[in-house]
């Protein structure tokens, strides 16, 4: 049994690779804080005379978090195998939202797990995850639902005309980092396909963050939420801090 962890906070690292040898005391179990430590991670990979991996190293188990350093301008999973790392992933975050378990999802990923998941229950999961299965937790999983739900007409949605749903002025409730870089971008007359190329994320999250936009500020599109934006003075970050 052959099992890697990347995470880069230490501790929580620690207490990952501790509850995965109470759970497989016999497994070979490689720990990595950063995404450029691949190489170092993955030495069986066999090299063709051009320099290309020729036998991917497979893990049977990755565990994995999501926003770790060596991932600039790539999503975790793509970086994993373009070093020639295969093997199931089992994203564990400090995120709880939709959103991200859809990213984490969409990317390929076989599980998504808070770090708030009880140890019990990680364990559990991650075990299905070894044994080939998927985990995904239950209000997660409604939320998702509720998600593709929202998706099916969201591009309607975002240009409808119809009242505001706040008045002039702040937003409803803050906007996230990934918000506000989603809102500089469209202030930029940016399309969805180059947002989530420029963010690294699907187009379709590109929509589900836009549509969150419109909702905080009350915005009946996209022109009207860049408007109001400016107005409370949300657009200050350049593009450049908006970059991932």
């Amino acid at each position: 049994m052959k099992i890697l962890v990347a995470d880069d906070h230490p501790l929580f690292r620690d207490a990952l690779e501790l509850s995965i040898r109470q759970a497989w005391p016999d497994a070979e179990i490689g720990c990595i804080g950063s995404l450029l430590e691949l190489p170092a991670a993955a030495p069986s990979v066999s090299v063709q005379d051009g320099g290309t991996p020729a036998m991917l190293f497979r893990y049977d188990l990755i565990v994995l978090d999501w926003r770790m350093p060596g991932a600039e301008g790539s999503n975790p999973i793509s970086v994993l195998r373009q070093a020639g790392v295969q093997g199931p992933v089992a994203v564990v975050t400090g995120a709880e939202d939709a959103l991200t378990a859809l990213e984490v999802l969409r990317c390929g990923a076989e599980a998504f797990l808070p770090k708030t998941t009880p140890r019990r229950v990680l364990a559990q999961a991650l075990r299905l995850v070894a044994e080939g299965g998927s985990f995904v937790p239950k209000c997660v999983a409604l939320d998702l639902l509720h998600m593709t739900d929202l998706s099916l007409d969201i591009d309607e949605a975002e240009e409808a005309d119809g009242p505001s749903l706040e008045g002039e002025g702040a937003p409803s409730s803050p906007l996230t980092d990934r918000e506000q870089q989603v809102l500089s971008m469209l202030a930029t007359g940016a399309t969805n396909k180059e947002i989530g190329r420029h963010l690294s994320l699907q187009e379709v999250t590109v929509k589900l963050h836009t549509r969150r936009i419109l909702r905080k500020l009350g915005a009946r599109n996209r022109t009207d939420a860049v408007r109001r934006a400016q107005q409370a003075g949300l657009l200050s970050r350049s593009l450049d801090e908006a970059a991932p």
